[in-house]
């Protein structure tokens, strides 16, 4: 279903109203005086002077007053969330991603992520300062050495240390390896099916969640579509006139859902941000797809069979609103005029215009 358009009589609003002064020859006379034979001839040329002005007709017609809203094509979605306690180790997708059933979306780590993370630097740590250790000790063997002096005492303090420090980093690699190989694992959460990523949490790396937390919502490929954007409350709703969405070029009306209160507190207690939720008046067919580009257009409010003008043919000053009307030599005459809806292009006109006149159009 395609939805009206915003001015049917859009194609003939403007005209162009063209005067044009006509080429005019100055001739000056022959002169003479005496002793001359003859005198020069001077002629004066005058340029075409071409000047065009805009003229908006003012009509009846309808007229919306929009907004627009980028939106896409979903489907009923499933939130996901983990089944233990722990840490976030990283999710994978972000919102509007394609996913494929089984797909990762995000994993998570046991209680004893905290470890493994200070291991893991206490890892490097050891590494960097046994490195730098062994070539102090290197150093003070080879300066024995190059100076003739028995160097027996520091080559055994060497090898006793070295000895020591890989000890040691053995350790904490046997320990760290454990933790993350068999106590800790990871756990992930995958898409049910094949579909769209709605929504992600947006609680990042390291952070520490519960069981059940919602962490992604993900909608299939089988489930009902609908439009989502950016979240319009119930309240503002019902100041609109209108809902409807430009898909691929197609005009599609649009119904708004309300997000259930329980939803809504679900999604703020996992700090996800919640979407508008609009379902579609009939069924779009196989033409609309999921994860399609929805311009959502928002009607603030729609009159019909009203008089309008330009917008830009309306002047304000300190006596209040005013056009020029034009005649039919393009002579402006000011009027002043009461205003009403301002729909993008045009507005309506209460008071101080007939329909047909011609009205002065500012470029």
């Amino acid at each position: 279903m395609r939805h009206n358009s915003i001015w049917p009589g859009a194609a003939k609003v403007v005209k162009r109203v063209v005067s044009t002064v006509l080429l005019c020859t100055l001739s000056v006379s022959l002169l003479s005086s005496c002793g001359s034979e003859s005198g020069n001839d001077k002629k004066e040329l005058l340029v075409p002077a071409v000047f065009a002005t805009e003229v908006g007709i003012c009509e009846r017609g309808d007229l919306e007053k929009l907004l627009v809203k980028d939106g896409h094509v979903e489907g009923e979605y499933e939130i996901l969330s983990f089944d233990a306690d722990g840490y976030i180790y990283e999710i994978f997708s972000k919102p509007g991603d394609r996913v494929g059933k089984g797909d990762a979306i995000a994993s998570m780590t046991s209680a004893d992520f905290e470890e493994i993370m200070t291991l893991e630097e206490e890892i490097e740590e050891i590494k960097k300062s046994n490195e730098e250790r062994k070539k102090s000790l290197e150093a003070e063997v080879k300066l024995k050495e190059k100076n003739g002096e028995s160097a027996v005492e520091e080559r055994f303090t060497y090898e006793k240390e070295s000895a020591l420090m890989d000890l040691i980093l053995a350790q904490k690699q046997e320990r760290y390896e454990k933790l993350k190989n068999e106590d800790i694992g990871y756990n992930y959460i995958s898409a049910p099916g094949n579909g769209y990523v709605v929504a992600v949490s947006s609680t990042s790396g390291g952070s520490y969640i519960t069981a059940g937390t919602p962490v992604a919502a993900v909608s299939g490929d089988d489930t009902k579509r609908f439009i989502s954007c950016d979240f319009i409350s119930e309240k503002e709703s019902k100041v609109y006139n209108s809902f409807y969405a430009i898909i691929n070029g197609v005009n599609y009306p649009l119904k708004y859902v309300p997000v259930e209160k329980e939803h809504m507190a679900t999604l703020s207690a996992a700090d996800l941000r919640p979407k508008s939720h609009f379902d579609f008046v009939e069924d779009p067919g196989d033409e609309v797809r999921l994860g399609d580009y929805a311009a959502v257009i928002i009607v603030v409010d729609r009159k019909e069979n009203i008089l309008s003008v330009p917008v830009n043919s309306v002047y304000t000053d300190k006596d209040g609103r005013f056009v020029y009307i034009m005649d039919e030599e393009g002579k402006k005459e000011r009027r002043e005029v009461v205003t009403g809806l301002s729909g993008g292009a045009r507005i309506e006109i209460i008071e101080g215009v007939r329909e047909g006149e011609s009205v002065y159009v500012e470029n």
